[in-house]
């Protein structure tokens, strides 16, 4: 195993070499992207809403479920002598305490992923330059030729490593993130159903 490592870094620190400067901010850059999405990924992965997909669950499910997480989730509801008004108010402070947060860190990250490509960019527009000089040279220098070619190639197709699998990372997140929003909205219109009939049961009785 040992031996493998070795000479893959063998292998990987020519290439790396040959990048230039900025295989380093890409490092940096592709580093700060994966922990950020692995922490928000794990994230919404714990929140119980999602969890358990309160957004597909029925409403008998939720009013009469017996697990230790519906009953966790009913928590979050407000009880029978609430009027719509006060659910409203309610579900708006759970989302100010849920989704704000969440919403600037995917919009951090969205810049982050659009970023790798365009440092890519800017490592082939560098490895250009150096490629022109070599050819404007008086002695035709070949060896600042190739090196500009592979820095132009190296940090273009880095770029292009960093951005793929972290934009479909990023939608993965953003699905997961419509859902925690549905899943709130859900809650929402569950306990306002619930709190109706509850208020309409009482009104029959005090008529009665």
């Amino acid at each position: 195993m040992m031996g493998e490592l070795q000479e893959f870094l063998d292998r990987a620190m020519p290439i790396w070499a040959s990048g230039g400067v900025l295989m380093l901010p890409l490092f940096v850059l592709t580093i700060i992207i994966y922990w950020n999405g692995f922490d928000l990924w794990l994230r919404l992965r714990r929140n119980i809403l999602i969890r358990y997909r309160i957004d597909k669950r029925t409403e008998s499910e939720i009013e009469s479920g017996q697990s230790p997480e519906l009953k966790k989730v009913r928590s979050l509801l407000l009880p029978g002598i609430a009027d719509r008004k006060q659910v409203n108010r309610h579900f708006e402070e759970i989302r100010s305490a849920a989704l704000p947060l969440l919403h600037r860190r995917i919009r951090f990250l969205a810049i982050l992923v659009s970023s790798a490509p365009l440092l890519g960019l800017l490592g082939t527009v560098m490895g250009m330059f150096s490629t022109f000089s070599g050819m404007s040279a008086e002695d035709r220098s070949f060896d600042l030729i190739i090196e500009g070619i592979s820095e132009a190639l190296i940090t273009t197709q880095t770029g292009l490593l960093i951005a793929i699998p972290s934009m479909a990372m990023l939608s993965f997140i953003r699905q997961r993130q419509k859902t925690l929003i549905l899943a709130i909205d859900r809650l929402e219109r569950f306990n306002a159903l619930q709190i109706f009939r509850r208020n309409d049961q009482r009104n029959i009785q005090l008529s009665a």
